[in-house]
């Protein structure tokens, strides 16, 4: 080959990758932004609905206070344990925006568990004040949880993955963009 052809067959290969980081970029910052927008939706609601994390905010809360309730009584010691670390877990993956929703979600699951045995470990042993904070955490607990589960952020995503990533082109695309698909709010199980 000569001098000139091998000229042109680099700078036509160098223009080729700076072209595909070019597309790349581009296919990121649209449909990177897209999807970024999408997971959000965990964290900030959909429509005019509060988010799933504000109401598991709230159900950490109301654990917290029970809690605080539990450490003083050593005969539900077993009881207050187990909320903590499960609080504490689920706490853990809060606090550090993971992306990892079937676990939290299966952590919330063992949080209303161990709540519920640890309110009636305590609700013969507990009096006045303390005695009604119970109600007023399981309140807490429940309207939360009711929020959660009216919560249409698993149709938003649903509806995002069949509209927007299932369709052409970005069927073909989602695989140049760093972020993940958005996750459904439902157990790591299935």
């Amino acid at each position: 080959m000569t001098k000139k052809r091998l000229i042109l067959i680099g700078c036509i290969l160098l223009a080729l990758i700076i072209l595909f980081f070019i597309f790349r970029a581009v296919v990121e910052n649209t449909l990177g932004r897209k999807i970024g927008d999408a997971v959000d939706q965990f964290w900030q609601g959909v429509g005019s609905q509060s988010s799933i994390a504000e109401n598991l905010e709230a159900r950490l809360l109301a654990s917290d206070g029970l809690q605080n309730i539990a450490a003083k009584y050593d005969q539900v010691y077993e009881e207050y344990s187990a909320l903590r670390t499960t609080r504490n877990d689920l706490f853990a993956l809060f606090s550090a925006r993971s992306g990892d929703l079937g676990r939290m979600f299966d952590l919330n699951a063992d949080l209303s568990r161990h709540f519920a045995a640890c309110r009636e470990a305590l609700e013969p042993i507990t009096e006045g004040k303390a005695h009604a904070a119970l109600a007023e955490y399981q309140d807490a607990m429940d309207a939360a949880q009711a929020a959660i589960d009216r919560s249409a952020y698993n149709d938003a995503v649903r509806d995002f993955r069949r509209d927007v990533l299932d369709r052409f082109p970005a069927s073909l695309l989602k695989g140049l963009v760093k972020e993940e698909p958005p996750a459904l709010w439902e157990s790591a199980g299935g």
